[in-house]
């Protein structure tokens, strides 16, 4: 176990799911000495039961600092997964004395004043606004929108999908305080084709962060948990 550069990751799962999604990246950053959290936000994964139909984007980005804050988590390094990328910047601006870096995986950067729902393609935001009219959780999208054709993984991720909180996409982020100026990465899954997800790869890279491609489809953290361990590994160990 290499211990000499050890990091505290802290990685925040995307919509539909929880901790569980880190199953397979978690103990490959712990076997190189990392020290890794992966808390569930209300209303998703084991804490279905909790705020599913009251959470909000607030309620989520509450969740992670007070994880952070009960662990007492220092320099951490903030991994954000698909909507999971909308909590961290939320996180970031409302915590940012504990954060070290900031990485992205191919993940949703919402800028200031806009939410989730901003960035979605016509479709999928009309579907999103009858669920808030009749205020109702959203489901999740079939797997195979996301190229998880594996029949264990398959068999794996369908029951653990929960209906989402639908008031987390549509709250703005707001960014009151000036952001600190620390290390930020993105890494975006080149089998995933996803025009938000691109243009914030590409706006995240103007404002000199490192960006990054890796041979994978969107559900990396299951489908590849290997190169997506070694990928977070080497980009906190660089900051």
């Amino acid at each position: 176990m290499r211990v000499e550069h050890r990091k505290t990751f802290v990685l925040i799962a995307g919509g539909w799911c929880g901790a569980w999604a880190w199953r397979d990246v978690i103990p490959k950053l712990r076997s190189l000495g990392h020290h890794v959290s992966a808390p569930t936000l209300s209303g998703l994964g084991e804490r279905r039961h909790v705020g599913n139909a009251t959470a909000d984007l607030s309620t989520h980005v509450e969740d992670v600092v007070v994880h952070m804050e009960m662990e007492d988590l220092q320099d951490v390094t903030l991994v954000g997964w698909s909507y999971g990328g909308i909590v961290t910047t939320g996180v970031l601006a409302s915590a940012p004395e504990r954060i070290r870096s900031m990485i992205h995986l191919d993940a949703f950067v919402p800028e200031n004043g806009k939410a989730w729902i901003d960035y979605a393609l016509p479709h999928s935001r009309s579907a999103m606004e009858s669920y808030r009219q009749r205020d109702e959780a959203i489901p999740p999208p079939p797997l195979s929108y996301f190229k998880v054709t594996e029949p264990t993984l398959v068999d794996f991720i369908t029951p653990r999908l929960v209906h989402h909180p639908w008031r987390t996409l549509f709250e703005p982020v707001s960014m009151s305080q000036q952001t600190p100026d620390l290390p930020v990465a993105y890494i975006r899954c080149l089998r995933h084709d996803q025009a938000a997800l691109t243009e914030a790869f590409e706006r995240t890279g103007k404002t000199g962060a490192i960006t990054l491609s890796i041979d994978a489809d969107h559900f990396c953290p299951l489908t590849a948990p290997e190169e997506t361990a070694r990928v977070l590994a080497q980009l906190a160990s660089d900051r």
